[in-house]
């Protein structure tokens, strides 16, 4: 018996598993955080597009999965986004390597800048945006609430953080933002599925994202050792449990994937149930979607189906 019944949730994820991009929209078709990315996610079907945002020093929220700039730019070590003006930042590289796939994303275009989060909320107003606000800096998250009241994005935005303490301050300023779980959060949650109790705890959050850790030796290939696969596929028994997804979905909690590349993965996140699959291969998730109902649904039937989530 459960003692907090199914909750509304205001995001339509839909029935069917979705797409969701890894890292920037798609980070394995186009360069991650650029706007060529989000057009791209939103040409093969997207309806959910993660990101992660950071502060500049005259307060503006860009999109970046780093904060530290040696990674994304020419820049070296030691710099970031926050030591400078909106206008000084540097451009992002044209090539960037995957963090979950043994790829490089390039581009022949040059001088990608950083997009500002008031830029793709005014280019892209339908699809639900998915706001890692990363640092936790309270003027980041208060920044980001303006810009979802400024929009009128509650019903299609979900935000929050890996840490507790950055979720709790968000939720104590605007808890009309749909929120997805800290890391601690996460963590408790399996604790309380496992001793029979979850159906006893309040849980205010509305996503649940977890990493499908099997894909991972099949996609980085030779950088785990055979131990550390083998403690891999231990943790992802535990984590992968149709029954726990069951039940935050029957009350109301959307369950992501991260981040599947291969068809294979993309085959073992659907039997699973899940509301959302994270990929950085867009056009891929979206073909295999098209071809397992049948090859024969059109473009807009194959959308309603596997609606898509991107990164």
């Amino acid at each position: 018996m459960d003692l907090y019944p199914p909750q509304p949730n205001t995001l339509a994820l839909g029935h069917a598993p979705t797409m969701m991009g890894g890292a920037g929209a798609g980070a394995g078709e186009r360069i991650e955080g650029t706007m060529a990315a989000f057009d791209n996610a939103i040409a093969h079907g997207t309806t959910l597009l993660e990101i992660d945002v950071q502060e500049t020093l005259d307060g503006f929220i860009v999109i970046s999965h780093d904060n530290e700039l040696s990674r994304v730019t020419l820049l070296g070590p030691g710099t970031t986004i926050s030591d400078f003006r909106y206008e000084e930042l540097p451009c992002q590289r044209n090539n960037l390597p995957l963090t979950f796939d043994n790829a490089v994303c390039s581009s022949s275009q040059q001088n990608f800048r950083f997009v500002l989060l008031e830029e793709l909320f005014q280019r892209h107003p339908d699809p639900i945006i998915h706001i890692d606000t990363k640092e936790g800096k309270q003027s980041l998250i208060h920044k980001v609430s303006k810009l979802v009241e400024k929009y009128n994005r509650y019903d299609n935005t979900v935000w929050g953080n890996m840490g507790e303490d950055a979720n709790d301050f968000s939720y104590a300023l605007n808890p009309k933002i749909p929120m997805f779980m800290s890391i601690r959060k996460v963590i408790f949650t399996y604790i309380m599925f496992y001793l029979g109790l979850l159906g006893f705890v309040p849980i205010k959050e509305c996503l649940f994202d977890i990493p499908m850790l099997s894909c991972f030796p099949e996609q980085r290939p030779g950088l785990l050792s055979p131990g550390q696969e083998l403690l891999l596929k231990i943790v992802d028994f535990f984590i992968m449990n149709r029954v726990l997804f069951w039940h935050l979905r029957r009350r109301g909690i959307k369950v992501i994937v991260f981040v599947v590349n291969t068809v294979e993965g993309f085959r073992r996140a659907e039997s699973y149930n899940v509301d959302g699959i994270m990929t950085d291969y867009p056009s891929r998730l979206e073909g295999y979607f098209r071809e397992s109902s049948g090859g024969g649904a059109g473009e807009e039937e194959v959308s309603e189906q596997s609606q898509i989530l991107q990164k």
